[in-house]
């Protein structure tokens, strides 16, 4: 018995000695800034223990005490550090003879993973080449830098303008999708309330293979953006301030020959008895046609005329002639001088177990047209908290608020640029338009605002019925239209998360997390009674508008990590859980009819007729699970799966279960080479396939009732949809491939990494014909497919690399080798989604998606051709024959795109140059169609071949030329001249859009900045708190190199076809200047 004791004694003073002398230490790894380098290797010397430190740097490793870590990582020198304390940070040094170094590449639920394994394209974007030139939207910034992406937006001019990137051209056939945009884990959905002065670096999943831990969500792609977070051991400031001037850049080319109206003469005036005494003063004088809104006028050769205003009492100008001269810049004159205010504050500060940003930042928008402006406000914050040594706590938060005062829009014939581009009169002074913009007609007649655009013109004056005369038949003065809307908005947004991380260990961890994003947007519109009695034909009614929307989805987040190394060589990753999805949606929309009953009071209640009202409510919830995992070989080598289960409420609840699988591998084969291939940095060929079903849209199995506003002896009367969903309707599934190498040379000078691609969307929802007596007249049954291939190329290279001077670029390419619609439901060969039509519908051009063509075709009324590709002409007139409406001009999404960035220091000089660009695809011009039907366009005004102006009579040399064949044989060759108005005007009497069809072609510089950095040691007393300045000159859109449409700048065409209205592009020049403390 006593050994027996003695034995147990023995056993339990070993065991206690052996766990004394192994423990878990904790470390921390960061580089010589305290910024922490992911992913380093740690190993026990002389052991077998050994573990990878996380996205952080932070490892947990069992060693003894005074045993020896080996701590390495790609890029940096290796370090052997001796354990004495449970709890150690280290420090590498950069290795000098290799600058590779480990990339971070985050992935879906904010999850961190090594580039050097990644088995799909992605590229990751530094802050650095973001913010070298504020942008106040993340997508401009990211212009030209993404391989294989479009940034597709709006003109600078437009307050609230909307941006999305399309990755790799159209997929769904229902319309353009763009990629999501993750927030540190949070999905917020667009880019508009993302700070890009908050964001650390961005990387961007492409396929159904990288991004099938999203879901459905990501059908186009994701840009996951990480934000900024304090440096180790550090407590910095940042303060930027930003101004820049904007003025407008491009709009069309204006004919400055030819004055307003529809006469080519103009009108003699003769006074009559009881007109107004003013204008017995103008008796015999001359005066142009006020009331058509075109510029087919008399010759502009400064010979005396009426203005329009001269005609209103009660002004300096009243009864009095001027000259009848051109107005070249009267366009520019009329866009303001705007300027962007841009102020921006960062603290950071890290210590033991803790680690906080605060952020916030102040945008001052003073629009370049008149009475429009806009503020924005962003506070953010990135915290994390040690609780103790298993649990961390941690917030991630971003509150948005903006407010717009004046959103004009861009469509047809709007008030600013429709007016401009599509009908005016090319010799209307805008300074004296300024200053009688409050210049009111008499009493007499009607007391409104006084127009360039009469309703009347002064010979048909009646006495007996002045109301109404002096103001506008179709338009306002511009300024007075602008003063006399009251448009405002405002946008609140809160995004983020709160999350609670527990480390058991150095292979264990548990996080959970709640996200939300939660928007409030509310607008108001008011139509001030002026404006309804100043005009006729196309006035406004006055009116009051006002309307709110409330949106939130919120993730309740689940997930757990294992990752361990076995066998010395094999490194193990798993990731597992679950996620409940709720969204919520309601609408409010509130408008009165036909007027204001009391003037300017605005008020629904005040409504003429009965007012419009509107809300709805939209709900979802999604279930989801899903697991991941990754197998390493000495980390050359390396397998990955994701996998995801949702359980989608949209869909029917007996199948309402959608799988999305993901596998890939890479292999890193410069391992072996570094003997035999010196010049060979880095070499990984990677492959990965994935599947992705998309969900249905919200109430897309269901048939809805609207309720209509109105009552049916004193019963709700609803109308019923035209469209019956079948029954097993489910949503597109689209898989994905791709395949790639990624190429480092020249001790890393030099990079490439080239991926190819290939997609496929099938069963893809389509509306069918189905016969009238079902009581539906469509039909959305599962038909369509799209296929899309291409290729991707990224090359970056440090040409030169001095201690004083350092030059480095980057190249992007992208390359759409196809992208056709393979499939449509039998007997259909092309439709046309939702909003597509246009504003002219076929009539000029409009886009549909084609059986056997590529994704979006711009297809409407094109010139009549022979087999011989010549148009076909009436010889009797020079008019061509009718359009053929079926005409197709080729694809709406531009073949290759890309960009080119230029990074020069010399010193404390940085110089940065930025373009972007794209090759194909077409677009129709609204706006320029009916430029040239009014007369507006220079090319209606230009010299031809015979050296007179197309304008002057056939008699005198004066004509178009038409050259073609007859459209009674299709043969016989017609040469011919025909009169400038008449040849202009036959193309939407002909429904012929064939010279407003450009490529979409263009060379963009983008961005230009010249800055300076002030060291410390350079700053005198300033030194002990200012660890440096940096100022910087800033070029935003400086040049647009090269265009084939010289009107307008195809990289902000943002309708699907073409434009409607596009408002004119904007430059901007300014400086910023940055702070670090």
């Amino acid at each position: 018995m006593r050994k027996i004791v003695s034995f147990l004694l023995l056993l339990l003073l070993s065991t206690s000695i052996a766990i004394a002398q192994t423990r878990n230490i904790t470390g921390k790894v960061t580089d010589e800034n305290g910024s922490p380098i992911p992913f380093v290797s740690v190993k026990v010397k002389d052991g077998k223990t050994g573990v990878s430190a996380d996205a952080n740097g932070v490892f947990i490793i069992k060693a003894s005490m005074g045993s020896t870590l080996v701590i390495s990582s790609v890029g940096y020198t290796e370090k052997e550090v001796t354990v004495n304390a449970e709890s150690i940070s280290v420090t590498l040094a950069r290795d000098t003879k290799s600058t590779i170094s480990e990339v971070v590449v985050t992935t879906a639920f904010n999850i961190k993973k090594d580039q050097r394994t990644t088995p799909f394209s992605t590229q990751v974007i530094k802050s650095d080449a973001l913010t070298i030139i504020p942008q106040s939207n993340l997508n401009d910034a990211l212009a030209g830098k993404i391989a294989g992406v479009q940034f597709r937006s709006q003109s600078g001019a437009k307050l609230n303008s909307q941006s999305f990137a399309r990755i790799r051209g159209g997929l769904l056939l229902s319309g353009d999708v763009g990629a999501i945009y993750v927030v540190d884990g949070t999905i917020v959905g667009d880019a508009y309330d993302i700070d890009p002065n908050s964001v650390e670096s961005i990387n961007v999943l492409k396929g159904a293979n990288a991004t099938a831990l999203f879901g459905s969500r990501a059908s186009n792609g994701a840009i996951i953006i990480t934000t900024k977070k304090a440096a180790a051991g550090k407590t910095s400031i940042d303060v930027s301030q930003g101004l820049t001037f904007d003025r407008v850049n491009r709009i069309p080319h204006l004919q400055n020959s030819y004055a307003g109206g529809g006469s080519a003469d103009l009108i003699p005036f003769t006074f009559v008895e009881g007109m107004p005494e003013e204008w017995r003063a103008l008796d015999g004088k001359l005066f142009p046609d006020y009331t058509d809104d075109a510029s087919w006028g008399p010759k502009m050769e400064g010979q005396e005329y009426v203005p329009w205003y001269a005609w209103v009492p009660g002004t300096k100008y009243t009864g009095k002639t001027a000259s009848l001269v051109a107005q070249p810049d009267n366009i520019k004159d009329f866009f303001a001088n705007g300027f962007n205010s841009n102020t921006n504050v960062n603290f950071y500060k890290s210590g033991q177990g803790y680690s906080t940003r605060l952020s916030f930042s102040k945008q001052f928008i003073q629009g370049i047209i008149p009475n429009s402006k806009s503020d924005r406000y962003v506070v953010s914050t990135s915290t994390s908290l040690d609780l103790n040594k298993y649990f961390t706590a941690g917030i991630n938060l971003n509150f948005n608020t903006q407010n717009i005062y004046g959103e004009y829009d861009d469509g047809y014939a709007n008030q600013t640029s429709g007016n401009f581009g599509q009908w005016n009169h090319r010799d209307l002074d805008m300074g004296i338009m300024k200053e009688l913009q409050y210049l009111h007609v008499p009493d007499y007649a009607g007391g409104g605002l006084a127009s360039w655009n009469w309703s009347s013109n002064p010979t048909a004056y009646d006495p007996t019925n002045p109301a109404g005369f002096f103001t506008g038949n179709y338009w306002y003065n511009f300024y007075s239209y602008m003063d006399n809307l009251d448009q405002r908005q405002r946008r609140d947004r809160l995004y983020g998360d709160v999350y609670l991380n527990f480390k058991l260990n150095s292979h264990f961890n548990i996080r959970g997390t709640v996200r939300r994003d939660q928007s409030n947007y509310y607008y108001e519109n008011k139509v001030k009674s002026l404006l309804e009695k100043s005009a006729t034909q196309t006035g406004l009614k006055a009116g009051f508008g006002t309307g709110e929307r409330y949106q939130n989805e919120t993730n309740y987040e689940l997930i757990a990590t294992y990752n361990t190394t076995f066998l010395k060589d094999f490194g193990l990753n798993l990731l597992a859980g679950g996620n409940v999805l709720t969204y919520l949606r309601k609408d409010l929309d509130a408008s009165t009819v036909n007027g204001l009953t009391i003037y300017d009071l605005y008020a629904l209640s005040n409504s003429v007729s009965t007012p419009n009202l509107s809300n709805s409510r939209l709900e979802s919830r999604t279930n989801s699970l899903f697991a991941s995992g990754d197998l390493e070989y000495k980390k050359f080598i390396s397998a990955t799966f994701a996998v995801r289960q949702d359980y989608n409420s949209t869909l029917p609840t007996s199948d309402n279960k959608l799988f999305y699988p993901s596998v890939g591998m890479s292999f890193i084969p410069s391992t072996f080479t570094k003997d035999a291939l010196p010049w060979l940095s880095f070499a990984k060929v990677f492959g990965s396939w994935g599947k992705k079903p998309l969900a249905l849209d919200i109430y897309a199995l269901d048939l809805t009732y609207p309720i209509n506003q109105n009552k049916w002896d004193d019963n709700a009367l609803q109308t019923v949809s035209n469209t019956i969903p079948d029954r097993s309707l489910a949503g597109t599934t689209i898989t994905s491939y791709e395949a790639g190498v990624e190429l480092r040379f020249a001790k890393n000078k030099i990079g490439l990494m080239a991926t190819y691609y290939n997609e496929k969307a099938a069963d893809q929802p389509i509306n069918i014909q189905v016969p009238g007596q079902s009581g539906f007249t469509t039909k959305t049954v599962n038909a369509a497919t799209v296929e899309r291939n291409g290729l991707e190329f990224t090359v970056d290279a440090k040409i030169v690399n001095r201690k004083d001077f350092t030059w480095s670029v980057t190249k992007t390419f992208g390359y759409l080798m196809g992208n056709k619609v393979t499939k449509l439901i039998e007997g259909t060969t092309r439709i046309q989604p939702s909003g597509w039509a246009g504003a002219f519908g076929s009539r000029y051009a409009t886009a549909y998606q084609v059986l056997g063509e590529d994704w979006g075709q711009l297809i409407g009324g094109g010139m009549t051709r022979n087999e011989d590709g010549k148009a076909l002409i009436d010889p009797s007139s020079g008019l061509y024959a009718a359009g053929n409406a079926n005409y197709n001009w080729g694809n709406i999404v531009p073949k290759v795109t890309g960009g080119f960035q230029s990074l020069f220091t010399y010193k404390n000089f940085i110089l940065n140059l930025s373009l972007d660009y794209q090759v194909g695809g077409k677009f129709f011009s609204l706006s320029e169609s009916w430029g040239a039907f009014s007369g507006l366009l220079d090319y209606t005004a230009e010299t031809n071949d015979r050296g007179k102006n197309v304008r002057d009579p056939l008699s005198e040399g004066g004509g178009v030329h038409v050259v073609g064949v007859s459209s009674v044989d299709s043969k016989t060759p017609v040469d011919m001249y025909v009169d400038g108005f008449t040849y202009f005007h036959q193309f939407y009497g002909a429904g012929i859009a064939d010279p407003y069809v450009h490529d979409l072609s263009y060379l963009k510089l983008r961005e230009v900045s010249l800055g300076y950095s002030i060291p410390s040691e350079k700053l005198g007393f300033m030194s002990n708190t200012v660890k440096g300045i940096t100022v910087s000159l800033i070029a935003r859109n400086p040049w647009l190199i090269y265009s084939a449409s010289k009107n307008f700048d195809p990289s902000e065409i943002s309708g699907v076809y073409g434009e409607d209205g596009q408002l004119p592009s904007v430059r901007s020049l300014g400086f910023n200047v940055k702070f670090n403390f």
